[in-house]
């Protein structure tokens, strides 16, 4: 019951906090938008990529944890520690300390098209710490 009542609780967040965080983010642009225009000092790519690349890590991470049961049994990702499925990691980095800790997977070879070693740079410094710890400390 406890469960079911702390899903319950998500999905209520999750139905007011959406529509809160769609208008904040749409109003916000407007604002930086016009902010910028009104005083002639507008450049798209200080304003803007900082904000589009917010939007795609973000949806990366909706994909990461969405898809990552699929992602996990399609490359058969035997350990228990590099898995997909956590929100707050990129599938790049993702993709990227699986190479180092168990295999090379066609998915690594596709997101080469980001850069040469895309899913290997895209692991951060603490990551590469946390798995290394894990993975020579394992039991």
């Amino acid at each position: 019951m406890k469960t079911v009542l702390k899903l319950l609780l998500e999905i209520l967040f999750m139905i007011i906090g959406i529509p809160i965080f769609l208008t904040l983010f749409i109003v916000g642009i407007f604002y930086t938008f016009g902010k910028h225009v009104i005083k002639c000092d507008y450049s798209i790519s200080r304003q803007f990529t900082p904000i589009l690349r917010s939007i795609n890590l973000v949806f990366d991470g909706l994909a990461n944890a969405g898809a990552g049961e699929l992602l996990n049994d399609s490359f058969k990702i035997k350990n228990d520690f590099v898995r997909y499925g956590k929100w707050y990691e990129t599938i790049s980095a993702i993709t990227g300390l699986v190479k180092m800790y168990e295999k090379d997977t066609w998915l690594r070879r596709f997101l080469k098209i980001l850069g040469k070693n895309h899913c290997e740079e895209s692991v951060t410094e603490m990551q590469e710490y946390y798995y290394k710890y894990l993975f020579t400390n394992k039991k």
